[in-house]
């Protein structure tokens, strides 16, 4: 059971880390917004990475957990109000799924295991990826 759950989260953190590496232009939008969010979601994809590592090695704690959503808070913030400034950004998504997976990972026991976790990150990441997904498609240069 532990190693099913571990997997599945890796999958999940995986694929929210080639999310938000996106395509597409910038076309029409501020300069300055672009960059801070491109900024944003580097970071943002360098804390998928840790967690996904983590969950490989199969260290990740409630406590990882918790940390990495402090530390993402700025950034997540960062897209929003950058995003606002670029044209056809969805914020009020990414907004709505911050939110939720904000409320989602405070209610955990810090004395919860990856199992507790597991429910969270599965149904809640999903939809904040996604929406900085989108928002990152608009920001990353096409080739």
């Amino acid at each position: 059971m532990r190693k099913a759950v571990l997997l599945g989260l890796v999958v999940v953190l995986a694929l929210a880390a080639l999310g938000l590496a996106g395509c597409g232009g910038s076309s029409g939008t501020d300069a300055t917004a672009v960059a801070a969010v491109q900024a944003s979601l580097a970071k943002i994809n360098a804390a998928v990475k840790d967690m996904t590592d983590k969950g490989t090695a199969g260290t990740l704690t409630v406590a990882d957990i918790k940390a990495a959503r402090d530390s993402l808070k700025p950034e997540v913030q960062s897209v929003i109000d950058n995003g606002k400034k670029i044209k056809g950004a969805d914020t009020a998504a990414v907004q709505k799924a911050w939110t939720d997976l904000d409320a989602a990972v405070t209610g955990l026991p810090a004395t919860g295991t990856l199992a507790d976790a597991a429910p969270v990150l599965l149904t809640k990441i999903g939809p904040l990826t996604a929406a900085l997904g989108a928002i990152g498609t608009l920001v990353t240069p096409t080739t």
